[in-house]
């Protein structure tokens, strides 16, 4: 793309703005793992504990939310040897209502929501730490505004332990 000399004085003045407004934009969702480090043996299960934090006045839309309508929760893990999602991910009971703005019945979380992710180490996994990446795909809304979907990856580190 060609861009006219004088216009290249003026690309700065402008890009420099949107890409401030992009990294200060209100994050009203915060999230943590329960524990950056958690021990598992082989043929055992181990739980990554998610936390979100929703500020006041915000929700957030479920894991089993709908289609059609707002961006749904969706969280993932990365994989690891010897590491995998041993059943489904565990979320507390949604808000069920009917939302204007979108013409539908959604299902949302707000104030404080709590995932259990249960991951299995297999039988024959090797001892030692293995980093997984845990992400959180959502959609924050107020009543009045919805932020557009977003992901927010946090790592642990799953020590699978020396076999007894």
């Amino acid at each position: 793309m060609y861009i006219q000399p004088h216009m290249r004085q003026l690309l700065p003045l402008v890009l420099i703005p949107l890409a401030t407004a992009a990294t200060l934009a209100p994050k009203p969702v915060k999230w943590s793992v329960g524990a950056s480090v958690v021990g598992v043996a082989p043929g055992t299960v181990a739980h990554i504990v998610l936390n979100a934090d929703i500020e006041r006045g915000w929700h957030l839309y479920s894991l089993t939310q709908k289609a059609g309508g707002p961006v749904p929760l969706r969280i993932q893990v990365t994989q690891a040897p010897g590491l995998s999602l041993a059943a489904g991910i565990d979320g507390p009971k949604p808000k069920k209502e009917f939302d204007k703005n979108f013409g539908l019945a959604t299902e949302k979380y707000s104030g404080k929501a709590r995932f259990v992710i249960p991951i299995l180490a297999s039988a024959t996994a090797r001892p030692g730490p293995r980093q997984l990446t845990v992400s959180a795909r959502f959609q924050a809304c107020s009543e009045t505004l919805c932020h557009p979907a977003r992901t927010e990856r946090m790592k642990v580190v799953m020590n699978v332990q020396q076999p007894r």
